[in-house]
């Protein structure tokens, strides 16, 4: 799951090498750790935070199966 999340946000920013993608499973939650550069922050977050929404969606129906929530966190750098 954490090589889909990476692959469509290095397609979103300008600058994919600076991309990476953590998770911490914390029973029923997932979290996703995203890291990009300050300035493709925005990219990623989109307007009114719907590009981030739509990829929480997706993750979220992709597992479906297991009945768990997903949260992407989006930090710049290595925060």
């Amino acid at each position: 799951m954490v090589s889909i999340v990476e692959k469509f946000v290095k397609e979103l920013t300008k600058n994919p090498d600076a991309v990476t993608v953590k998770y911490e499973d914390k029973g029923k939650i997932g979290i996703f750790f995203i890291n990009v550069d300050k300035n493709d922050v925005g990219r990623v977050i989109g307007h009114q935070g719907k590009i981030i929404q739509a990829l929480d969606t997706l993750v979220t129906a992709i597992d479906a199966y297991n009945k768990k929530n997903y949260v992407l966190k989006v930090n710049e750098g290595d925060k």
